[in-house]
C-alpha cells in the first residue's frame, strides 16, 4: 500500500511540475505576444505621426527635423527586427530630411552590413563601408561604428590590415569593451599569429575576473576558455 501510494505522490508531484512548467510557458509566450502587440502598436504610431508631419510644410526646419527624428525612430525598430529592407529605408529617409549625425549614419552601415551578410552583396557591404566611415568623420572614436568597420573590413573587404589597426586603436581606446578584444583575439588567430591571439585571450580571461557574473560575463569566459585549449593545443603540435 504504501509503494503504491508513494507512487501515486510521485506522479502527482510530475502532474504539478509539468503544470508549471506549462503554465510558465504559456505565461512566457503570453509575455512575447504582447510585448509585439506593443511594438507593432508603436511602429503604427510612429507611422502616423509620419504621415502628418509630410502632409505640412517640408520646408519648415522644425518639421524636417521631427521627420528625420521619426524615420530614425522607426529604422531603430526595424533594426530590432533584423527587417534591414525596412531599417535601410526609413535611415535614407532620416538623412534626407537632415538627419545625417553620427548614429544614423552608424545604424545605416550596420543594416548594410547585415543585409550584405544575408545576400552576400558587395554592394551592400560597399555601402555598409561608406556610411560606417561617414559616421567615424561625424564622431571619431565611435565604438560602435569602429567596431562594426573593422569587422566589415576583415571579413568582407579584403583590409585585414586596417581592420586589425582599427580593432587594436578600440581596445586601447576602451579595455572594458571585452566583445572588441574577443574580436582582436579571433583576427590574430585567423591571420596565424597564435601566440598573439593566446595572450589576448588570456588577459581577456584574467579581466573576466572582475566583473560581477552575468550571463554574457560567463559567456565570454566559457569562450575564452575554449579559444586558449584550443591555441595551447594548436601550438604544442607543431
Amino acid at each position: 500500500m504504501k509503494k503504491y501510494l508513494s507512487l501515486i505522490i510521485i506522479v502527482a508531484v510530475i502532474l504539478i511540475i509539468s503544470g508549471i512548467n506549462q503554465a510558465f510557458n504559456l505565461v512566457h509566450c503570453n509575455i512575447r505576444r504582447d510585448y509585439k502587440t506593443m511594438e507593432d502598436r508603436t511602429i503604427q504610431n510612429i507611422k502616423d505621426k509620419i504621415a502628418t508631419l509630410e502632409k505640412e510644410d517640408i520646408k519648415d526646419t522644425t518639421t524636417t527635423r521631427r521627420l528625420a527624428e521619426q524615420y530614425a525612430l522607426l529604422g531603430r525598430l526595424y533594426i530590432e527586427r533584423k527587417l534591414w529592407d525596412q531599417a535601410i529605408e526609413c535611415y535614407l529617409s532620416s538623412e534626407k530630411y537632415g538627419g545625417n549625425g553620427a548614429a544614423v549614419m552608424y545604424a545605416l552601415g550596420l543594416a548594410y552590413a547585415n543585409r550584405g551578410y544575408d545576400r552576400s552583396d558587395e554592394k551592400d557591404f560597399e555601402q555598409a563601408e561608406s556610411y560606417y566611415r561617414k559616421s567615424l568623420e561625424k564622431h571619431p572614436g565611435y565604438e560602435d561604428a569602429m567596431y562594426g568597420l573593422a569587422v566589415l573590413l576583415y571579413y568582407h573587404r579584403n583590409n585585414k590590415e586596417e581592420a586589425l589597426n582599427l580593432m587594436n586603436e578600440l581596445v586601447s581606446k576602451n579595455s572594458a569593451n571585452y566583445m572588441a578584444r574577443f574580436a582582436l583575439g579571433r583576427f590574430y588567430y585567423e591571420n596565424g599569429d597564435l601566440q598573439r591571439s593566446l595572450q589576448i585571450y588570456q588577459q581577456l580571461q584574467q579581466d573576466l575576473e572582475k566583473p560581477p557574473k552575468s550571463e554574457i560575463i560567463n559567456q565570454y569566459r566559457q569562450e575564452c576558455s575554449a579559444n586558449i585549449a584550443r591555441i595551447t593545443a594548436e601550438l604544442y603540435s607543431k
